[in-house]
C-alpha cells in the first residue's frame, strides 16, 4: 500500500519520508474529524423541519459510530509507528485509514446528494456552504496523502453535483458547473500542495543529513528557495486559468437580472473567487518584487487624501469587529515617494492590525523628525513575542494562528511590506509588548510643497461605445467568458487563438481594432507579445493600446512584460478592474508613467 510518491533521491531513504507523511497526517486528522462531528450537529439542527427526524438521527448514530472507528483506528498509531525496523504495522494502519475514510465519503455524499435533491433552495444554500466548508478542510487535512484525499472528496462532492445537475432551472445548473469546476481546482492545487510538502519533507531530510556532515546551510537554503519560486510559478499559473474563467462567468451573472436568493448566492460565490484571488496576488506581487520589475515613481505629494481614503474604506471593517479606526488629525504634510507602492504598504498595514486586534482599536498616527515623517499603525492587539519580530516579515509566516485561520490572512501581507519598504528605501521598524500591542513605523522622506501634485488613486471609469477588441486567448473557457462580459459591456469582440488566427481574421475584418487583449503564454510557445507586434504590424499602428493578460509569474515573463508600456493583468482578473483598464486605455491610451496605476 505505499504511495508512489513517497520514492525518494538517493540521497534520501524512502522509509523515513513515509514515516513523517504518516506522522503529518495523523496530526491533521483530529481536526478533521472534530470539524465533522460538528458541522453533521449542525445539519441536523437545520434540517430537523425539512425532513424526518428519524432518519437524520439515524444518520448523525451512524456519523458518530464511524467518528469512534475512527478515532480508534488514530489510537492506534503509535504502537504501529514505534517499531523502527519494520513497516508492515504502518502499513496496516494506513490501510485501516483510507478504508474508514472512504466510507466517511460515502456517508456523507450519498445523503447530501438526496437532501440536495429534495431541500428547498435557501437549504440548499446551507447545504452548498457546509459542504464546502467541510470538504476545504478535507483538502487541507488530506493533501499530504493523495489517495486518501479522492477516497474522501470524490464520493463526498459528487452526488450533490449530480443531484444539482439533474433539477430544473438554469441557477441549480450553473452551480452544478461551478461546483465541478471548483473540486477541478481545488484537486489540482492539492497536487501541487502535496508535491510541495513531500518536497518539504526531502528537504527537510537532507538538510540534516548536510548538518551531520558539516555541509554549508546556503546551499540548502538556495534550494529550498528555488523550488519555492518554481511552485508559486507552476502553481500559480495552473490555478489562475480555471479561476480567471470561473471569475469572467460571474462577472457576466451579475450583469444579468437575478431574484434577491439568485444574486445573493452570486455574490457568496464572488467573494469566495475573491479570497482566491487576494492569494494569487499576494504570491504575485511576491514575485514582482523578487524579479525587480516594479520600479518606484518616486514625487511629492500631500499625504492627508491618501490616509483619508484609508480611514474611510477600513474603518467599516474595524467597527464589524467591534474596533474603532482612528487617524490622528494633526497637520500632514507633503512627503516623496511612490503613492501607489506607499499605498500598499498601509493598507497591509492597516489591515493586518486589524485582523490580529480582538479589541480595543488602531490608530495611525504620523511624527515629524528632522526632514522625515515617520507614519505609525498601533494596535491594542496579540503582541509579538521578540523572537518572532524577525519571522513575521516571512512569507506564509503567522504568529497566533496555527490552525490556518484564512480571515488572519495568509501570511504574505508583511512580506510584501517589507519587500516594498525596501525597494522604496523606507525603513520599516517594529515595537510590540504581548498581549499590549504593536507599532509598526514607516519612515519617509519629506516632500517639497512647490512640486507636490494630487494624487488619484481611484480613476473614473470612461464608458464604452461599441469599439472592438481583439482578443487571443487559446482557453477555451476563457475566452467564451471573455466574449461574453466583452459584448455585456457593449464591445464588439474579434477572437483568436493564436498569432495565426487572429491575422487571418483580421484579413476579413473591416477594420482595425480599437484595442488588443491577448494573454501572454500561447501555444507552440508563442507569445502575447509577439502576436501584439504582429498586429501592430500588420496595420502599420504601433500606438493601437494593448493590455496583457497572464497566470504566469515566473520571474522571467515578469521582466519580459515590463519591458512594454502595455499593462499586464494576472489572473483571475476581476472584471470590474478589467472593466476599468479597458476603458482607460481605449480613452487615453498607456504611458510608462501610468500603466502602474492601472494595475
Amino acid at each position: 500500500m505505499n504511495q508512489p510518491a513517497i520514492s525518494s533521491s538517493n540521497a534520501v531513504p524512502a522509509e523515513p519520508i513515509y514515516r513523517a507523511q504518516m506522522a503529518v497526517l495523523r496530526h491533521n486528522f483530529p481536526f478533521s474529524l472534530f470539524g465533522a462531528l460538528l458541522t453533521a450537529v449542525l445539519i441536523v439542527v437545520v434540517l430537523h423541519d425539512v425532513f424526518p427526524m428519524r432518519d437524520l438521527l439515524l444518520w448523525l448514530t451512524l456519523n458518530c459510530a464511524l467518528i469512534a472507528c475512527r478515532v480508534g483506528v488514530l489510537l492506534r498509531y503509535r504502537r504501529a509507528s514505534a517499531d523502527t525496523g519494520n513497516l508492515a504495522a504502518l502499513h496496516r494502519w494506513e490501510r485501516l485509514t483510507l478504508f474508514s475514510t472512504a466510507l466517511a465519503g460515502l456517508l456523507w455524499g450519498l445523503p447530501y446528494g438526496y437532501w440536495m435533491y429534495h431541500a428547498p433552495f435557501e437549504h440548499q444554500m446551507f447545504l452548498i456552504i457546509g459542504m464546502l466548508t467541510l470538504g476545504t478542510g478535507a483538502i487541507y487535512a488530506y493533501c499530504i496523502h493523495l489517495r486518501l484525499l479522492y477516497a474522501f472528496e470524490v464520493p463526498y462532492f459528487v452526488p450533490s453535483f449530480i443531484a444539482l445537475a439533474l433539477l430544473p432551472g438554469t441557477i441549480h445548473h450553473i452551480l452544478a458547473m461551478a461546483g465541478a469546476l471548483y473540486l477541478l481546482v481545488t484537486l489540482a492545487f492539492a497536487h501541487r500542495m502535496y508535491r510541495t510538502q513531500l518536497d518539504s519533507l526531502r528537504m527537510r531530510f537532507e538538510n540534516t543529513d548536510l548538518l551531520q556532515r558539516l555541509a554549508i546551510e546556503k546551499e540548502a537554503a538556495e534550494r529550498s528557495n528555488l523550488a519555492k519560486s518554481r511552485f508559486l510559478a507552476a502553481a500559480s499559473h495552473d490555478l489562475r486559468q480555471p479561476v480567471h474563467a470561473l471569475s469572467l462567468y460571474l462577472g457576466v451573472l451579475r450583469e444579468q437580472e437575478l431574484n434577491p436568493k439568485s444574486r445573493q448566492l452570486v455574490d457568496h460565490i464572488g467573494r469566495a473567487t475573491l479570497a482566491m484571488g487576494g492569494l494569487f496576488d499576494g504570491l504575485l506581487n511576491i514575485s514582482r518584487l523578487d524579479a525587480g520589475v516594479i520600479r518606484p515613481q518616486l514625487r511629492h505629494f500631500g499625504l492627508a487624501p491618501l490616509l483619508e481614503q484609508l480611514l474611510l474604506e477600513y474603518a467599516p471593517q474595524a467597527s464589524m469587529q467591534g474596533l474603532r479606526l482612528r487617524l490622528h488629525r494633526g497637520p500632514l504634510p507633503v512627503v516623496r515617494s511612490d503613492p501607489v507602492l506607499l499605498d500598499r504598504i498601509l493598507r497591509n498595514l492597516v489591515d493586518n492590525a486589524i485582523r490580529h486586534t480582538r479589541s480595543g482599536g488602531v490608530l495611525i498616527g504620523c511624527r515629524r523628525r528632522a526632514g522625515t515623517l515617520t507614519i505609525e499603525v498601533w494596535d491594542s492587539g496579540v503582541g509579538i513575542a521578540a523572537a518572532e519580530r524577525d519571522n513575521i516579515f516571512m512569507e506564509f509566516h503567522q504568529v497566533d494562528n496555527p490552525e490556518r485561520d484564512r480571515s488572519k490572512g495568509m501570511g504574505l501581507g508583511l512580506a510584501i511590506v517589507r519587500r516594498t519598504a525596501d525597494l522604496l528605501r523606507h525603513p520599516l521598524s517594529v515595537r510590540s509588548r504581548p498581549g499590549r500591542g504593536s507599532v509598526f513605523a514607516l519612515t519617509l522622506p519629506l516632500g517639497d510643497i512647490r512640486a507636490a501634485t494630487p494624487v488619484a488613486l481611484k480613476p473614473d471609469i470612461p464608458a464604452a461605445a461599441g469599439q472592438c477588441i481583439f482578443v487571443i486567448e487559446d482557453d477555451a473557457d476563457n475566452v467564451h467568458g471573455l466574449r461574453l462580459l466583452l459584448e455585456t459591456w457593449n464591445y464588439r469582440v474579434v477572437v483568436g487563438g493564436s498569432g495565426d488566427d487572429i491575422l487571418r481574421v483580421a484579413a476579413a475584418y473591416p477594420r482595425k481594432p480599437d484595442l488588443i487583449l491577448s494573454d501572454f503564454r500561447l501555444r507552440a510557445h508563442e507569445t502575447g507579445i509577439e502576436v501584439i507586434d504582429r498586429l501592430h504590424e500588420e496595420y502599420g499602428d504601433d500606438a493601437i493600446p494593448a493590455v496583457l493578460m497572464s497566470g504566469d509569474t515566473d520571474p522571467q515573463r515578469l521582466i519580459e512584460a515590463s519591458a512594454r508600456s502595455w499593462p499586464l493583468l494576472h489572473k483571475p482578473v476581476d472584471p470590474a478592474h478589467l472593466r476599468r483598464v479597458l476603458a482607460q486605455m481605449l480613452a487615453h491610451g498607456a504611458t510608462a508613467a501610468n500603466v502602474n496605476n492601472l494595475l
